[in-house]
């Protein structure tokens, strides 16, 4: 036993700090502070260049990719209004290099547009349709008001003395019409915006995929090939989209296949911690995969990474509902061998699906020792190849005349269109998901 440690030596050290201190500076005691305190209160050093020659729209961008934007924003929104705190995950970085992605991609295509009512239109149609998704967060006026609120405090905190009347104006114009269209896609949307499910059965084919199977509370309606916005309980704050494995139906039966990813928000959390009886919670589908079955039929190639293969599945799940299908040939790779978790359940599908190839593809050709134990691979029409996917793909050409699916994580996304555009694929005829 350490008796060092007891308290009649807890005074030894005079540079401890007391426990009592240490525990008040882990308490975040903002929300019973004076509300009219400042959050972002205190030195900012130097304030944001700020061109008092360029158009206000693009000054505005500028301010919003500040590096600094995205912390002093996160400060600002904690202190206008406490909901936030639920609405927003513990580190929102991630979230809000998104809103500074979408806001600057709005504010540039005004910019632009020049009075162009329809490319104007174009940037509300977007709100509108980033209205319907975020249905889920269940966003009041109110929120809606204190996030601008909070917008406009943190870019005037950002130009300093450079912030003008001009800039004010410009800004609470583009957020009054962006927010307005925000709210009416929310509210063109029909059904709950919220659907909670519960998971019934967890597989563990590899040690860092995981496979979850849920039964919804009530039957969510989604097209094959799409994702669904996923909030767990491992992550409070961080929704996910997953690609559901098997087609929508009555039963509430919900299949998704995670990978845990080094340094990802949920993933890591999610493969280790999910148990039989979680509770999630399930949004609004989206996506746009699909196989085009309009006759004359034309051939589809897919292309699977990693976990990729799940919304690729669910396609040819849907598939055998049809007596006449075009031919599929799918590739479905992985880093090794024994990754490739998904091939027996695909094999099956083959078997009674003679318009289905299976062509898998491992990076290495052996498993590493401590990936452990792994099942023998299922035989297959092809023998397995060793290489990337987007070298064995294009081995056989440019499958000009095929529509092509693409699924996987956006290094094998990037490298698998790159690739296949070079050796002469249309690139209209990919299509894929971007993450």
């Amino acid at each position: 036993m350490d008796h060092g440690s007891g308290p009649d030596h807890a005074d030894d050290d005079p540079f401890r700090i007391p426990s009592a201190e240490s525990l008040v500076e882990d308490i975040d005691l903002d929300p019973y502070l004076d509300r009219r305190h400042d959050p972002l209160a205190g030195p900012l050093g130097e304030p944001a260049t700020v061109d008092p020659q360029a158009p206000p729209l693009l000054v505005l961008r500028d301010l919003l990719n500040d590096p600094r934007f995205p912390e002093l924003f996160s400060r600002a929104l904690r202190g206008a209004d406490p909901d936030f705190r639920e609405l927003f995950p513990r580190d929102a970085t991630p979230v809000l290099r998104e809103f500074v992605r979408a806001m600057s991609w709005a504010l540039v295509t005004t910019e632009e547009a020049r009075g162009d009512r329809a490319k104007v239109e174009e940037v509300v149609d977007f709100a509108r349709h980033l209205g319907a998704d975020h249905r889920k967060l269940e966003l009041a006026p109110r929120h809606h008001r204190h996030f601008g609120e909070a917008l406009t405090h943190t870019l005037r905190h950002l130009a300093g003395q450079a912030w003008n009347d001009k800039l004010h104006t410009t800004l609470s114009t583009a957020y009054r019409v962006l927010s307005s269209a925000l709210q009416q896609g929310a509210r063109q949307e029909d059904g709950p915006a919220r659907i909670g499910a519960t998971v019934v059965d967890v597989l563990r084919p590899t040690r860092d995929i995981v496979v979850v199977r849920l039964i919804s509370d009530t039957m969510i309606d989604y097209h094959p090939g799409q994702y669904l916005s996923v909030l767990t309980p491992y992550s409070p704050g961080v929704w996910r989209r997953l690609s559901p494995s098997i087609p929508s139906n009555p039963a509430g039966q919900i299949e998704f296949h995670i990978r845990d990813v080094p340094g990802g928000a949920l993933s890591g959390s999610l493969v280790r911690g999910v148990g039989v009886g979680d509770r999630w919670v399930l949004a609004r589908p989206l996506g746009m995969l699909e196989v085009d079955r309009t006759e004359p039929f034309r051939d589809v190639l897919m292309i699977a990474g990693g976990t990729g293969i799940a919304p690729l599945r669910c396609l040819l799940l849907d598939m055998l509902r049809h007596g006449d299908n075009p031919r599929v040939h799918l590739f479905y790779g992985a880093r090794y061998p024994g990754d490739l978790y998904d091939l027996p359940t695909l094999v099956d599908l083959a078997s009674t699906a003679p318009w289905l190839t299976i062509q898998p593809v491992s990076e290495e050709d052996e498993d590493p020792w401590w990936a452990g134990p792994r099942q023998e691979l299922p035989r297959t029409l092809h023998r397995r190849q060793t290489g990337t996917l987007v070298d064995a793909v294009t081995r056989w050409g440019s499958w000009a005349d095929r529509q092509v699916i693409v699924s996987g994580s956006p290094d094998m996304l990037r490298a698998t269109v790159r690739g296949m555009v070079e050796v002469g694929t249309p690139r209209e005829n990919i299509s894929f998901d971007r993450p």
